[in-house]
């Protein structure tokens, strides 16, 4: 009897933790590490920026210079007079455009703040990936713990279902009670089925984020632990003012349309070409020529035109930067009332729900197998630790998805 005991334990306890001791443990940190080095959208945006910081010296730099070839002839068309007439001439020209001073430079500080707004998105993106990362990881974690809830829970029905057969069998239960535990244990099977279809689909995402192919195994998460909320609504309000990427990018925007604004009002100035030529005669004494011209803004009206379509676009990127601002705050205060109740609603399973919860259920078997009371009440009980079980981790993951949110809203890796 002891050794039919002892296999038991073996079979239920001990072969189970092998097996999750064989599957390796994947931590968020080396996740978050793997996908800062090979998320393609987060390489994409990187490049972006790059690209951007490039083009940036481009936008401030002098037009190129034109060189070409100029022939002065005195007669008829296919005749050639050069080194007998002394009107007649072949030689080089090279000419410069020089922008009016200060048209550069207000080009190139634009190109600046469009190279810094492609560093924020490239930012945002980053802190992008990162939160859904860690969002994809706490629900990956959720369908293992709610598979080992399930588990426990099943083998605790099984345990009530041999509880109902004995009582059944010595007279003393029905056999409704041993059909309706039957059922229930039917019923944990379906639902272990489905959380396992959704630890694949977060696994499938997850290696999606760090650049893997979808179908790679992936391991089992590490424990997730609650956080606590270190900061206040207005600090974190403060910091997502300060260092919202979305809201840096949008600032830059700004910041871009004004630079703009001055470059339509810099196309009422005129620029200069300068020109030098050297002409040989064959002959005759060589001749150089040199000049210097303005363009002349002439038709203003399409320089007033630009001037009012540039402050339009300013005006506009200042309330798009107020919407956003406003979008941002209000989403951090979102989050942060949903931390808050998943804190306080953790406290109450820990502290309080769940101990009573267990207590009820073992009250409720003892009477079950005195008689005291019947098999609906137990299952009741049963059904109550569970659900309780399944909302503390859900509560757990909600906290800790919360708080990767805010994280991407304020700026925070």
């Amino acid at each position: 009897m002891r050794i039919k005991m002892l296999m038991a334990f073996c079979t239920i306890v001990l072969v189970p933790l092998l097996a999750l001791a064989d599957e390796a443990v994947v931590s968020l940190k080396d996740l978050e590490r793997e996908a800062l080095a090979r998320n393609p959208g987060i390489g994409m945006a990187e490049k972006k920026a790059e690209a951007a910081g490039e083009r940036k010296g481009a936008a401030s730099g002098m037009p190129d210079p034109v060189i070409g070839y100029a022939l002065q002839n005195v007669g008829a068309l296919g005749t050639s007079t050069i080194g007998k007439d002394p009107m007649s001439m072949q030689g080089v020209v090279v000419s410069q455009e020089i922008p009016f001073p200060g048209k550069l430079s207000t080009k190139g500080k634009a190109a600046q703040k469009q190279a810094e707004q492609a560093e924020e998105t490239a930012r945002e993106t980053q802190l992008k990936v990162l939160s859904d990362l860690r969002k994809s990881y706490y629900e990956y974690y959720l369908a293992f713990k709610s598979i080992e809830i399930l588990e426990q829970t099943k083998d605790l029905m099984k345990n009530l279902e041999r509880i109902a057969e004995t009582r059944y069998a010595t007279g003393q239960g029905s056999q409704q009670d041993v059909l309706r535990a039957q059922l229930e244990v039917s019923m944990l099977l379906d639902r272990i089925a489905e959380q396992e279809q959704n630890k694949d689909v977060r696994a499938a995402e997850i290696n999606r984020l760090v650049g893997r192919d979808p179908l790679a195994p992936l391991g089992r998460p590490a424990d997730v632990f609650p956080t606590t909320l270190a900061m206040t609504q207005e600090e974190m309000s403060s910091m997502a003012i300060a260092h919202s990427p979305v809201l840096a990018a949008q600032q830059r925007m700004v910041e871009q349309s004004e630079f703009e604004v001055s470059m339509s009002k810099q196309e009422y100035l005129p620029d200069m070409a300068v020109s030098v030529g050297w002409f040989a005669r064959d002959g005759l004494q060589d001749v150089w020529q040199a000049s210097v011209m303005l363009k002349v803004p002439l038709y203003f009206w399409n320089k007033a035109a630009g001037v009012r379509a540039a402050r339009a676009d300013a005006n506009a990127s200042r309330h798009s930067l107020e919407a956003e601002k406003l979008g941002v705050l209000a989403r951090v205060r979102e989050l942060y009332s949903m931390a808050k109740t998943a804190e306080h609603h953790l406290h109450l399973y820990e502290a309080g729900i769940i101990p009573q919860a267990r207590l009820s259920l073992q009250s409720a078997t003892s009477n079950y197998q005195v008689g005291k009371t019947d098999f609906v009440s137990l299952l009741d009980s049963e059904n109550v630790l569970f659900k309780y079980q399944l909302m503390e981790q859900e509560e757990l993951v909600n906290l800790n998805k919360s708080l990767a949110m805010i994280g991407e809203l304020t700026g925070s890796e």
